[in-house]
């Protein structure tokens, strides 16, 4: 290829890539920096009351509900803060989200709500993440409202947020909305690793071969998609048992760096490498101690979740240093890269939209930890599965070329039929015997008249007549056994099981109307005639098996000599 011309190439290639890097920018810089839009005609049933608590029942100490923390009492683990309710004239909501702490509600001493849930050993030890719905009666109008805030770990661990007042059904409409969009990716995420699951398990030609890289692919879409959709807070609705789902979500972000690395392995065989089998020991053993901590009940797994966020970043890092590495070596050896680009472009984008949704966060407190995160996750699947399947398309083409070399190899090319070299080897199998078939059936064929044929019609005609017989066996002897061509004009049938004398006489039949149908017609210009014999084999040994085939071939040519007979035809044989 010309330098110039594949140097220009290179270069609207990269501004191509350019381009559309720009394009996505757009669109995330836009996504952090948009604006709710004021409506003026629709006026929301509910109120955020977040910023209306006080440490006091006067109102004289307000409090920062984004940081708790720091006014709880880590000696007594009880936090009390207080709302001032409005005039009621009719029951209405109060909706909150709490993470990791119990709550209780109180109007003059007495509690109206208390965090109830699910106990079992094996939960943690906190109620996890859930939405409180409780009514507050109209009697307690003008009444203060006191929250009672329990810590569970430790004062870092407090999160009462999103307190909303007003109709409940109005809310828990909103809350759906505003989360539309993670549980739509969410969902994605779910079927695409649900899809690449049973891809992955689809019979295919080369089904030893397949490295089962989309597999690992289906398993971190799918468990990050759950994942994605705990984060979303809306399951709290749907599910009375909030403490499984923090359980799972915990479970998930301990577990979900091992797909990654398994999928890497599948495509680049890493584990061979010591180092990269330490780091494979290391992922298993950790989780590992995860589930022994909680049987024991010394630590549950929230305490976990810091070292599975470390292990996962450097699992990450290291994925990446692997990939790049091997692109620089497939460039180098001017190998495709394809496959190489695909992966780092999958893990760049998790990481890019990872960092703009921490930036994100930092800016405006968020109910939603994913975010673009889940958003990037879908990216990366979808680039690592479509790079796994550039590798199982490789491998069904060559399984392709493979069997269609086979069957060249083991076919006859004019008939279809197996050939001299599939018969020869098919009998050495017999000889060993290593199904324990219990009899062989041997039927010889001759086709009667091939030469005369050629000689007076041509060679095309005789072509037609070894087809048509081929046709003819297959339909009859073919039934019962497996049907060669074996030499120009002579074919032959092996039949293995039970009773096959009496397959036999059952084929014949078959194959004698054929023969009468197709003479009757006149279809041709010249008469289908084919000997044929048969002989049992009881003991296989290829001794016994040559000595059944001679006697086939004898009865064959008794058979041939019959036909000339009855024809009237006194050529040599």
């Amino acid at each position: 290829m010309n330098k110039s011309l594949y140097q220009g190439k290179k270069t609207i290639t990269l501004l191509y890539v350019l381009g559309l890097l720009g394009m996505l920018s757009i669109v995330v810089v836009i996504c952090i920096s948009r604006q709710e839009p004021k409506s003026l005609e629709e006026e929301k049933k509910y109120i955020d009351i977040s910023s209306s608590w006080t440490l006091d029942k006067e109102g004289t100490q307000p409090v920062n509900v984004k940081d708790l923390g720091k006014y709880m009492d880590a000696e007594s683990g009880v936090l009390s803060m207080y709302y001032q309710l409005p005039q009621m004239d009719a029951d209405i909501s109060l909706v909150y989200r709490s993470k990791d702490v119990y709550t209780r509600v109180l109007v003059d001493g007495e509690a109206i709500y208390e965090t109830s849930v699910y106990e079992s050993k094996l939960y943690n030890r906190s109620p996890g993440n859930l939405w409180n719905v409780l009514t507050i009666n109209s009697k307690y109008s003008s009444k203060c409202l006191e929250m009672q805030i329990i810590m569970v770990y430790d004062t870092n661990a407090i999160t009462v947020d999103s307190l909303l007042f007003g109709d409940k059904a109005e809310i828990i409409l909103g809350l759906f909305e505003d989360n539309m969009f993670g549980i739509v990716v969410s969902l994605l995420l779910i079927l695409t690793g649900v899809v690449l699951i049973v891809v992955d398990f689809l019979p295919f030609y080369g089904r030893a071969k397949k490295n089962h890289g989309l597999l690992w692919v289906g398993v971190f879409a799918f468990l990050t998609g759950v994942w994605s959709l705990l984060e979303t807070n809306v399951l709290q609705f749907c599910f009375k048992d909030m403490r499984i789902l923090q359980l799972i979500g915990n479970m998930i972000m301990i577990v979900d760096s091992m797909p990654l690395l398994m999928y890497i392995n599948s495509e680049y065989k890493i584990f061979k490498y010591r180092g990269m089998r330490i780091l494979g020991y290391i992922s298993v053993g950790y989780i590992l101690l995860c589930v022994a901590l909680q049987y024991s009940g010394i630590r549950d797994f929230h305490h976990m979740l810091n070292g599975a966020i470390l292990l996962m970043i450097f699992t990450d890092f290291v994925l990446f240093i692997w990939v790049v590495r091997m692109l620089i070596m497939l460039k180098k050896e001017k190998k495709p890269i394809l496959n190489c680009a695909l992966q780092i472009s999958g893990i760049c984008a998790m990481w890019i939209l990872g960092i703009f949704e921490s930036v994100r966060s930092l800016q405006v407190d968020r109910i939603d930890r994913a975010g673009l995160v889940r958003v990037g996750m879908l990216i990366l699947c979808l680039c690592f599965a479509i790079s796994s399947q550039i590798e199982t398309y490789k491998i069904i083409e060559q399984g392709l070329k493979y069997d269609l070399i086979s069957k060249l190899a083991y076919s006859d090319g004019l008939t279809g039929l197996g050939n001299r070299t599939a018969y020869l080897e098919q009998l050495e199998e017999y000889g060993h015997n290593d199904k324990d078939i219990i009899q062989l059936g041997i039927v010889y064929l001759d086709v009667n008249n091939l030469k005369t044929v050629n000689d007076n019609q041509g060679h095309e005609l005789g072509d037609d007549l070894i087809r048509i017989a081929a046709r003819i066996i297959e339909d009859s002897f073919g039934h019962f056994g497996k049907a060669y061509r074996i030499g120009g004009d002579e074919f032959c049938v092996l039949m293995t099981g039970v009773n096959l004398k009496e397959k036999y006489e059952k084929g014949r039949d078959i194959f004698q109307q054929l023969i009468d149908e197709a003479n009757k017609a006149n279809w041709y210009t010249y008469d289908v005639q084919i000997a044929h014999g048969f002989a049992l084999c009881d003991d296989f040994t290829r001794e016994k098996i040559d000595e059944a085939i001679a006697i086939a071939d004898s009865e064959m040519y008794q058979n041939k000599l019959e036909l000339k007979r009855d024809s009237g035809q006194e050529e040599k044989i």
